[in-house]
């Protein structure tokens, strides 16, 4: 997991619901394509987390500030990569449970 070393970042959780026996495939194909966006401002990382029982998949996301999280989303050309995330949703089954952002208020660190 990458370290945070900034605590005014925009962190969004975004949580699926997944048949287990395609957990592995979703996050591969949506990390994929989730690797063009550290091409845009603003992105800092993206963690892909699997749930034991195989039946969940939560995507960690940091971005400097809300606004380039947003904007990421609304850039020109990223319509292809919105339409195929969507397309990896429907192929695997998944089902988006929660889409959350959050900003660090405190964290304990063993430094």
């Amino acid at each position: 997991m990458p370290v945070v070393l900034d605590k005014n970042l925009f962190t969004v959780f975004v949580e699926w619901e997944v048949d287990t026996q395609q957990q592995l495939a979703f996050i591969s194909a949506v990390a994929d394509l989730v690797e063009s966006f550290k091409t845009y401002r603003g992105f800092v990382s993206a963690s892909f987390h699997c749930s034991e029982d195989g039946k969940r998949v939560v995507n960690y996301a940091q971005w400097q500030s809300k606004e380039d999280w947003q904007n990421a989303f609304q850039a020109p050309g990223r319509e292809g990569v919105t339409t195929a995330i969507f397309d990896v949703i429907k192929q695997c089954n998944a089902k988006p449970v929660v889409t959350e952002g959050f900003y660090i208020v405190r964290m304990v660190e063993n430094r």
